[in-house]
């Protein structure tokens, strides 16, 4: 896990659509590992947008939406970014379990 945090958005293009609609790109400091973009993908989201409403890649999120949601949908995709950053809960083994519930360790 990267101790710097979610990478900084440096750049951001925005292109109008037939329909009405808005195609935007936000442009990453650096691009995002495998495991960077799983992380992200992995968060619940309850409303509109959520995380499988972006399109990630290397160092480029991208998502469509209508005009006036633009600054929802963009304050959406930082705060996902940063939440994706956050230190993962850390995974207790099965020793600590069997210690907690008073049991023996197993042989190795």
């Amino acid at each position: 896990m990267d101790d710097a945090g979610a990478p900084e958005i440096v750049r951001e293009k925005t292109s109008r659509l037939t329909g009405g609609r808005l195609s935007c790109t936000l442009i990453l400091e650096r691009e995002l590992t495998p495991e960077e973009i799983r992380r992200f993908y992995a968060l619940a989201g309850d409303d509109t947008p959520r995380p499988f409403d972006f399109l990630v890649e290397g160092r480029l999120v991208r998502y469509d939406c209508p005009p006036e949601d633009e600054a929802k949908w963009r304050l959406s995709a930082q705060i996902y970014l940063v939440k994706s950053f956050r230190a993962a809960p850390s995974r207790r083994s099965t020793t600590d379990m069997r210690r907690r519930m008073g049991l023996p360790s197993l042989p190795r």
